[in-house]
């Protein structure tokens, strides 16, 4: 028996020595073939290239280095756990039991100190994270520092912690477990029971010692095939970087050899391994090598070739390469958005380019996927056309970060202990799997945010929970009260200002009371969860809570499944740790949280890797799978490579050792790997350039090393290859640089194609909404109500719109607001005044409307709401003594319903508050274009009848000042053109823009420069252009045409004639 190590630089010829390998028949065949892996993703490659080799593989086990680990020792040694006690897992929780009790000691002052004012336990559950963390490397790579501890050295509080913890678990660690193991496999009755006939580790490119030690003793009783990718097929172990001979002295170095630049640099990781193995008994390994030269002529392959060879190409002439064959590509952008929108556009090119390509061959790796996930998936599925949709799917995405189950679990113990926010609850409530529970359609949801926009929700469930948080105890605003609200509507219809018992009814329409019934059982369902969850209580506990709050809270179906699955593990998890560890004392909330959250984002969907399409994942160790095609995305500064941060307190850190652990070379080996792993293609893309301001960002320290490299020894067309490869792409998508060919962009997108030809155009875009006016149905147009005129010249375009194409252009929703009102602005404060005017002008006071308005919360509690309330009553009162001046100490007329024959046109409605002296209109606002010309209207109207007993003058009151018409002697034929005016637009949008248009016909000036700057507005202001109506009919042509001069003119000339300032 041997361990046999087979090396080579390229993956599939690795599977091929496999294949050869397993050709070979085991001695049963029921017996599965064990190949050890060291990720899911290379288990799944390597299962289908197998299948691909010998047209059927089955019965493969592939576990991980650590379980195939301990799965032996229990198998061999006998009385071994399941689960190792020294677990960061298990040991976390055992020191949260130890560390209280310790931290009182002669020794452990670091710790006492650090968990002062530790009130609910987070800073202890941290700290013992890191500690047991910590204490599981020094069982992989300092197990003789333990041995020492635990025979007596180290007086600091780590020796005396690991002292006591052995106390409490015993010693067999994985290191002693080590030294068993080979102790057991070197005695002379050992008979080999339990150990596999043979075993592959595939794919490695780095062991520590300690499993390569556990191979080697392992070897003595089994056949041990090492399959290694090595970059280099000449011996490296001793090469060192630039960095590194600067760092040592004279003496140390000798005779320094740095080979191939980028291997010293980025090979340390694989340059260790290789020194560890020599550092074994050679009669016990067996060597054999299975490089192959990368074939092709690009720069990509001349690269893999130098590393293969040892050679740097700087030591001769540089080697010379057109730009046609580089095989690399090296993009600036100046987003994450913009890098996905520019990485499917040379997919696409790439895939054009060559039919023998397929999404499949295809890699995507990015130091973050979390955060690039969201930009694949919103620019590949919003692709339109068919033929450039690209399959893809997404690896390596935890379960926290991608699962509705997870973020609704999350959602609803954030906001226990929180102020119970409008916004966040109504987040909860949108998740799919949370209003589907309850019955609540997504439709429904838009119900539900105007009820709670309406009753004017804002934070807090009710008084107590305020009094709970340490704020007055006030109900206004609550859930409680909005809720109130909404059920005393459904019991009494509201009448707009009848309460009951101080609450004001919401008139509830149509399916609201069914809808009321879901919301209130989501609703109350949630508040009692938050009164439960607020106390500590055990693990045990709480792995029951959190099953309680997927059955109170989550549907169960086959798209929450997967999710529940795992949840269900981490429920068992914790118990288990429970069980484990012996800890049961009760945690709080805030820690449970916290656990849960770092399970959830440790936990892994399992799904997405080689499906066929584009493989979107994360960049990890252990991963150096060939691809035709490979992209790195996300390669900016400080993202990558990882920085080594141990905690203060890690001996490993402060001594360090080759064959000791560090993210840094881990990451610059994965960047060395992927370079390899490209056979035709490798792009690099990073966020190079400020999206504020343009200015030059630096990509990864890795991307630069490459870009040296690669200027020292070789040349495109003649120029230095960072002066060629590096694209350095603009800001926007739709910029005229991509389609004119300039600057070597390009881009797939018809839409931005669009978009470039309307600007070279001069803006038009999409010109008239109509190619010919619609025709009325015969009879259809003569018959007009008064509303209805009303509402065709507050905008005309809409109105056509509306009416006419049943098209409503969807407005952005009222936010929800969590805060309190402290002041009364907006909306709210023209609500009360117009509440109050109508009471000042009816002669009731005012203090009868406080208790309504207060119950519809617009007011803020307490005294603050008393002293606006006054401020507003008093302006209102001012308002309505002029108002009441116009009275002239009248009483009102009747009103005046009428049906008024003008031509063909037959106008009917009803004319009201009008006094004997005049049509008197009025808000307790500033007044508006839809003002003006509504009052124009009904004053037409009023002179129109010439009804004996009322008047012909009208008066429009408003805040900023008062506007009177005189009597119209032609107001039949003036209503005549705006009723022909109304038809005309029932058949097509007419361009009559009420502000811009009066703008237009102030004081019959007819001053266009006045009407633009209404229309477009300013910094400010916004301008009446941007309309969706206006935008929607009549798109980006010039709004002041003929047809806008003629209405104008024909509309607002006689009203500014007849109309003057009081």
């Amino acid at each position: 028996m041997s361990l046999n190590i087979i090396s080579s630089n390229r993956m599939e010829s690795l599977v091929d020595s496999l294949a050869a390998t397993v050709a070979r028949p085991l001695a049963s065949p029921l017996v599965p073939e064990t190949i050890v892996v060291q990720s899911a993703g290379m288990e799944r490659w390597l299962a289908m290239e197998l299948a691909r080799r010998f047209g059927v593989w089955a019965n493969g086990d592939y576990p991980f280095p650590n379980a195939f680990v301990w799965r032996l020792f229990r198998d061999i040694l006998g009385n071994v756990p399941d689960e190792s006690p020294f677990s960061p897992d298990l040991l976390t929780w055992r020191l949260m039991d130890l560390l209280p009790s310790l931290a009182g000691r002669s020794g452990f002052e670091p710790i006492a100190a650090y968990l002062a004012n530790d009130l609910g336990g987070l800073k202890l559950f941290q700290l013992a994270e890191q500690i047991a963390d910590t204490f599981d490397q020094y069982t992989l790579f300092r197990p003789e520092m333990l041995d020492a501890w635990e025979a007596g050295k180290g007086s600091d509080w780590q020796p005396l912690l690991w002292r006591e913890l052995v106390t409490a678990c015993g010693s067999e660690h994985r290191g002693r477990l080590l030294d068993r193991f080979r102790q057991t496999l070197a005695s002379r009755g050992f008979s080999g029971a339990g150990i596999p006939e043979r075993v592959s580790v595939f794919g490695v490119s780095y062991l520590p010692p300690f499993h390569l030690e556990f191979l080697v003793q392992l070897s003595r009783h089994a056949d041990i095939q090492l399959f290694v990718l090595s970059p280099c097929r000449e011996y490296w172990a001793d090469i060192v970087s630039r960095r590194q001979m600067a760092k040592t002295t004279d003496a140390e170095q000798g005779e320094p050899f740095e080979g191939n630049p980028l291997l010293a640099s980025l090979g340390r990781l694989g340059r260790d391994f290789s020194d560890l193995i020599l550092s074994h008994d050679q009669a016990r390994l067996i060597t054999s090598e299975a490089y192959r030269e990368p074939a092709g002529g690009s720069l990509l392959q001349a690269v893999q070739r130098d590393i293969l060879q040892l050679r740097d190409p700087a030591v001769e002439e540089p080697c010379r390469f057109p730009a046609d064959a580089v095989g690399m590509q090296i993009l600036s952008c100046h987003s994450p958005m913009r890098e996905i929108e520019v990485l499917h556009d040379h997919l696409l090119a790439l895939l054009n380019s060559d039919p023998t390509l397929t999404p499949r061959d295809i890699l995507v790796m990015t130091p973050d996927i979390e955060a690039y996930a969201p930009y694949v998936a919103a620019v590949f599925d919003g692709v339109q056309e068919p033929a450039k949709r690209l399959p893809y799917s997404v690896a390596d995405r935890s379960i926290r970060c991608q699962g509705h189950l997870a973020e609704a679990v999350m959602a609803i113990l954030d906001l226990v202990g929180s102020r119970f926010g409008v916004t966040r609850v109504f987040d909860l409530l949108s998740l799919p799997a949370v209003h589907q529970r309850f019955g609540i359609a997504r439709d429904d949801l838009e119900i539900i945010r105007d009820w709670l926009v309406d009753t004017r929700v804002r934070w807090g469930i009710d008084r107590a929970d305020r009094e709970r948080s340490g704020l007055p105890a006030f109900g206004e605003n609550s859930w409680r009260a909005g809720l109130d609200r909404l059920l005393l509507g459904y019991a009494m219809p509201g009448e707009g200002d009848r309460l009951f018992r101080g609450i004001l009814p919401y008139d509830l329409e149509g399916d609201g009371p069914r809808l009321l019934g879901q919301f209130l059982a989501f609703a109350e369902t949630l508040f009692a969860a938050a009164d439960r969850l607020r106390p500590p209580r055990s693990p045990g506990q709480w792995a029951e809570e959190l099953g309680r709050i997927m059955a109170e809270f989550i549907v169960q179906d086959e798209e929450t499944a997967r999710e529940a699955a795992a949840m269900g593990k981490l429920q068992e998890r914790l118990l288990q740790n429970r069980e484990l560890a012996g800890f049961d004392a009760p945690v709080t909330l805030e820690l449970f949280r916290y656990w849960l959250g770092q399970q959830l984002e440790k936990a892994e969907q399992g799904m997405g890797f080689i499906t066929g399409g584009v493989t979107f994942c994360a960049m990890l160790p252990m991963r150096s799978i060939p691809f035709r095609v490979i992209a790195l995305i996300g390669m900016n500064e400080g993202a990558f490579p990882r920085q080594n941060r141990p905690p203060g307190f890690d001996l490993i850190a402060g001594e360090r050792r080759r064959g000791d652990r560090s993210l840094r070379d881990e990451d610059r080996y994965l960047f060395l790997e992927a370079i390899l792993s490209a056979r035709e293609t490798l792009y690099l893309s990073y966020v190079g350039q400020s999206i504020r301001d343009g200015s030059e960002i630096p990509p990864s320290v890795l991307v630069s090393e490459l870009l040296d490299y690669l200027d020292s020894g070789y040349r495109v067309d003649g120029r230095e290859p960072s002066k060629v490869l590096v694209r350095h792409h603009r800001l926007q998508p739709f910029s005229p640089a991509y389609f004119d060919g300039s600057a070597g962009l390009f881009t797939f997108s018809e839409e931005n194609l669009a978009a470039v030809r309307a600007r070279e155009q001069g803006g038009a875009v999409g010109g008239e909404f109509l190619a010919k006016p619609l025709v009325l149905p015969e009879g259809e147009g003569w018959e007009v109500s008064l509303a209805g005129l009303l509402r065709f010249y507050d905008n005309p375009a809409r109105y056509f719109l509306v009416e006419r194409l049943g098209i409503r252009l969807e407005q952005a929703a009222d936010p929800l607001d969590e805060r309190e009102p402290f002041a009364v602005e907006g909306l709210d404060a023209y609500a009360i005044r117009t509440r109050l005017l109508d009471l000042a002008l009816a002669n009731i006071p005012p203090q009868e409307a406080l208790p309504v308005i207060r119950a519809e919360g617009l007011l803020p509690p307490a005294r603050h709401g008393d002293i606006l309330f006054a401020a507003l009553t008093a302006e209102v009162e001012e308002f309505s003594r002029e108002m009441r001046a116009h009275m002239a100490g009248c009483p009102a007329l009747e009103p005046l319903d009428f049906s008024l024959e003008i031509g063909r046109y037959r106008l009917s409605g009803r004319l009201d508050r009008i006094w004997p002296g005049r049509l008197i209109r009025g808000r307790c606002a500033r007044l508006k274009a839809r003002d003006r010309i509504r009052g124009w209207i009904e004053h037409l109207v009023l002179n129109s009848m010439a009804a004996e007993g009322y008047p012909r003058e009208s008066v429009l009151c408003m805040r900023d000042g008062t506007e009177c018409f005189s009597p119209v002697a032609n107001a039949s034929e003036l209503l005549a053109v705006l009723l022909g005016r109304y038809r005309e637009g029932l058949c097509q949008p007419l361009r009559f823009y009420p502000e811009s248009s009066l703008a237009y016909a102030n004081k019959q000036e007819w001053d266009l420069a006045r009407a633009r700057q209404r229309w477009e507005g300013s910094e400010y202001v916004s301008g009446e252009g941007r309309d969706p109506y206006f935008d929607l009919c009549f798109g980006k042509t010039d709004p002041f045409t003929v047809e806008f001069d003629q209405l104008a003119r024909e509309v607002l000339g006689p009203l500014v004639a007849h109309g003057s300032k009081a």
